[in-house]
């Protein structure tokens, strides 16, 4: 009689295994739900490349070499995506965060542009290693001196002089980070694509409204450098309220 019952429990187990494999239930194996977060940087109706020339409303050339930001803290209420986000153009191309979860939990979203006053100036090696804010993977978006996270990174080569000569002569950098900077972002009503293998949420940063947002005009002849030092204070401000008003859905 033991016996019996023994056979009977492995063939029960054999058939719920079979069963599990060519009806595939979730159940039985779920792969976790995928998201990603992109962003396509443009110029006005322009797809924008880096190196790529572009005119500003003042009539100069603009030459975009380096476009870099953190988004943390991608949250709807008590649902977060990941920790935070490192957008680098000419490294990881249109990729912002990937993450695990519902689109569904994300009908709108709130987010940082830039790092928490909270994590700002922790020690960077001690982060998770999977972490954008680990030291070995911010890179060059983390200052030891500071110390603390440089929230946008905006670097461009710009020919002031209307002539038919191109001489890119005129360096733009703006490097804005520390705690006064940051910024709030809020994406309601999003558009998440479903792409087979994961949802996309596809936002553009406008670097034509970054130059021009309103009556916020950055003059890049005479307002092409910042690194958040004393004295920058202005600019280091308008350079992220007009980068928070280019950063929108697509």
């Amino acid at each position: 009689m033991r016996k019996f019952k023994q056979v009977v429990l492995i063939s029960l187990a054999a058939v719920t295994f079979f069963s599990c494999k060519e009806e595939q239930e979730p159940d039985c194996q779920t792969e976790p739900a995928k998201l990603r977060v992109t962003v396509q940087p443009v110029f006005g109706s322009e797809t924008l490349y880096l190196d790529s020339v572009y005119s500003t409303v003042e009539g100069y050339d603009v030459k975009f070499t380096d476009l870099k930001f953190y988004m943390e803290n991608p949250r709807n209420g008590s649902a977060v995506l990941i920790d935070a986000g490192l957008f680098d153009y000419r490294e990881r191309g249109t990729l912002l965060m990937e993450g695990e979860g519902s689109y569904l939990d994300y009908s709108s979203m709130n987010a940082n542009l830039g790092v928490h006053s909270s994590i700002n100036h922790n020690d960077p090696a001690a982060f998770d290693n999977a972490s954008m804010l680990n030291i070995a993977n911010s890179n060059d978006m983390h200052w030891g001196w500071n110390p603390g996270y440089i929230f946008v990174k905006v670097e461009a080569k710009v020919d002031t002089i209307a002539d038919a000569n191109p001489l890119f002569d005129h360096n733009v950098v703006f490097h804005i980070g520390k705690d006064e900077n940051f910024q709030t972002l809020t994406f309601s009503d999003v558009n998440w694509s479903d792409q087979g293998s994961h949802h996309e949420l596809p936002l553009k940063l406008d670097m034509e409204t970054f130059l021009q947002n309103g009556a916020e005009t950055i003059d890049l002849k005479n307002e092409y450098t910042s690194h958040t030092a004393a004295g920058q204070e202005v600019l280091s401000m308008k350079v992220m309220v007009n980068f928070k008003a280019a950063l929108t859905p697509y």
